[in-house]
């Protein structure tokens, strides 16, 4: 971290402000090693490798989706460097629907100086091209994972390839241990859903965002209206990891409990990928009496058209399983 991020820090413990610094260990980018620590309510949080730890240590569930990413992520080298600078372009599922999805968003938001925080950033490689191609101010990434090739000391590899820069801190997106009106922008790719509280999620967002400001979140599933269940029974499920599953109508309920307004949604490019290539995954999410039609051209296009319209649009969702791109505004 550098010591510009006490500007917007705050505990998080008590929420405090400021934090107090102390620098152990630096080199030409950043401090690498040191701690912060509360004056109000005596809280401190170590710096390890540039990246302020402010997770609770206590909560314990946390604790269990982090040990969860990491069993199912299994053995981590140096060999996937190459693999961790292509991202997202990279050949396998998820990545050839996730990246047409985030680059997207380039055509319709203008960053350039722009306050933004990355949440659930990961790997930071969306974090990376914010900074990069988006020329965002300041960038601040967020995840709870920090593991190199699995969450946030991976920036490390592309601000050395870069030259460019961004925070990460180690926190959780509902107390985020951040100042009040700071960002103009968040971003959120695949993310929103590995919370359990939507409502809980987008108070803290929007609470961050300054008025007018802008939440943007794409490649999220959304399910059908017939379907009920909340949370699937998978792999990541059974190792802790928070994975659930909401319809758009849940989506814009929270965002409005939250004062998000304004909301739009765009139609993410990899649904025509995926119609194109007539993926058997994304179809088995469709009635069964529209896959015959989907599958023709004519068909492709007029989804495609239909979901464009807002109220055409919101319909479709409410009977076909899709991934949702959607920016809402914070009043003024």
């Amino acid at each position: 971290m550098r010591a510009e991020a006490l500007e917007f820090l705050r505990c998080a413990r008590c929420a405090a402000r400021p934090l107090a610094l102390r620098s152990d260990e630096t080199d030409a980018r950043e401090i690498r090693a040191g701690e912060l620590s509360c004056t109000a309510c005596g809280a401190s949080f170590a710096i390890r490798k540039g990246i302020p730890d402010l997770l609770d240590p206590d909560d314990q569930a946390l604790a269990r989706e982090v040990a969860g990413w990491e069993t199912l992520a299994g053995e981590l080298g140096e060999g996937l460097v190459p693999t961790m600078t292509a991202l997202p372009w990279y050949p396998h599922p998820p990545w050839p629907y996730v990246a047409p999805d985030f680059f997207q968003i380039f055509e319709h938001l203008d960053l350039k100086g722009a306050r933004i925080l990355d949440f659930g950033a990961g790997r930071c490689w969306s974090s990376r091209h914010l900074a990069a191609l988006g020329e965002g101010a300041q960038v601040v990434a967020v995840d709870v994972l920090t593991k190199r090739f699995l969450g946030l000391e991976t920036a490390d590899i592309f601000m050395a390839e870069d030259g460019s820069y961004f925070e990460r801190l180690r926190a959780d997106a509902h107390r985020l241990p951040i100042a009040d009106g700071w960002f103009d922008l968040v971003v959120a790719c695949a993310s929103v859903h590995h919370s359990g509280n939507l409502f809980d999620l987008f108070r803290e967002l929007a609470r961050v965002l300054r008025p007018g400001g802008l939440l943007v979140f794409l490649s999220e599933p959304s399910k059908a209206e017939r379907i009920k269940v909340r949370q699937p029974d998978n792999e990541e499920t059974r190792l802790g990891i928070n994975e659930h599953i909401y319809s758009l109508r849940e989506y814009l309920e929270a965002l409005t409990a939250a004062n998000l307004g304004g909301r739009r949604r765009l139609v993410p490019r990899s649904i025509a990928l995926r119609l194109l290539r007539q993926d058997p995954e994304f179809l088995v999410g469709f009635p069964a009496r529209l896959v015959p039609f989907v599958k023709r051209p004519l068909g492709r296009r007029l989804l495609l058209r239909g979901l464009a319209l807002p109220g055409l649009g919101s319909l479709l969702y409410r009977i076909i399983n899709l991934p949702l791109t959607l920016v809402a505004r914070k009043p003024a």
